[in-house]
């Protein structure tokens, strides 16, 4: 009992778009915790530098993520 082809290929589609999601969505949250911490931290410490230096390692760091995860892959999808 299995599936049709066109109904394979649909799964096999969708499971790539949330493979994406997911991957992007991770990226996203590498960008903004650090700057979120630092406005923690500025808060606790009355002072007004760490969240912009949080910011910017985030920044940084996502896009090294990002930068990562596409020559990880060469553009390509994963085949399941």
């Amino acid at each position: 009992m299995g599936l049709e082809p066109n109904r394979r290929e649909e799964l096999r589609q969708q499971s790539l778009a949330w493979d994406w999601v997911s991957r992007v969505l991770a990226i996203c949250v590498v960008m903004v915790l650090p700057g979120l911490g630092g406005g923690w931290l500025d808060r606790r410490y009355g002072t007004g530098y760490w969240t912009l230096v949080g910011f910017a390692f985030g920044f940084f760091s996502g896009i090294t993520a990002l930068i990562l995860l596409v020559q990880r892959d060469g553009g390509r999808t994963r085949k399941p």
